[in-house]
């Protein structure tokens, strides 16, 4: 083993150590320690730096690859995507495996040299999965007849499609007391009075504690109901970790998929 095989080896060790570290805060308690990034980003640069300074032609993909991680976590937080820990994880991810690691040979291979982008991808296809769970469980509520929209039967009917599949009616001490359960309403009033309705956008770093409060106090504009619509904050990090696994040992799903459908014969 070279030290360039090495140092991607160590690369790859400490993205799968932080990356689980940081899975099992996220599931625990939706919050990870800021020392895990801190230890993470520079000692993966540390290793990248060598690589780039062994292999000097790898300068433009790596610095590429590291810009295009940056923009991507600050744009995920900007526009609500992901929260603070998510996209430090990114960050220092890029900062440690910029480019695919040589080391491995995936099945599909790489269309592209981004290797945060492959596993930021299938973060996201990954996290698909807890739709899934959700819609299930809200069709299941659906075949026993129970009435998931009581108060909202006035929303648009696009409102509660989207609603099946990102959240669930919860009790409020159900919500007031499940840590990674958010509001997915909010009382609004016009000159028509007060009602409920469903928020189609949420942003991912909001302070829970102070979003569920407010929102319990609005609820006695409208007759303080029992039961409220919620939506459970993802552990992205889990994804992620999940993610980095499928990239290291499948490759590129996503790109690969795209590539073999554009060349088969019609």
């Amino acid at each position: 083993m070279n030290p360039i095989q090495f140092s991607e080896y160590m690369s790859v060790l400490i993205s799968l150590v932080a990356l689980t570290l940081g899975s099992i805060s996220d599931l625990k308690t939706r919050e990870v320690s800021d020392k895990l990034w801190l230890a993470y980003g520079p000692a993966g640069l540390a290793l990248t730096a060598y690589r780039v300074w062994m292999q000097p032609q790898t300068l433009l993909f790596t610095g590429i690859s590291i810009c295009i991680s940056i923009i991507l976590a600050f744009a995920l937080v900007f526009f609500g995507l992901s929260g603070g820990a998510d996209a430090k994880a990114l960050i220092c991810l890029g900062l440690t495996l910029p480019l695919p690691p040589t080391i491995i040979t995936p099945v599909l291979g790489f269309i592209h040299p981004f290797f945060p982008v492959v596993v930021l991808i299938t973060t996201y296809i990954a996290s698909l999965s807890v739709a899934v769970w959700i819609l299930d469980k809200n069709v299941a509520s659906l075949v026993h007849r129970e009435s998931i929209f009581q108060g909202l039967e006035s929303e648009p009917r696009w409102k509660k499609a989207l609603a099946l599949i990102t959240g669930f009616p919860a009790t409020i001490p159900k919500l007031q007391s499940t840590f990674y359960l958010f509001p997915m309403e909010k009382v609004v009033e016009d000159e028509h009075g007060s009602r409920r309705e469903f928020q189609a956008y949420s942003n991912a770093d909001v302070d829970r504690e102070q979003a569920v409060s407010e929102f319990v106090k609005s609820l006695t504009k409208v007759g303080s109901p029992t039961t409220v619509w919620v939506t459970p904050g993802l552990p992205l990090l889990v994804f992620m970790l999940f993610g980095l696994v499928i990239g290291l040992t499948v490759g590129d799903p996503l790109f690969a998929g795209i590539y073999l459908l554009s060349h088969t014969p019609s």
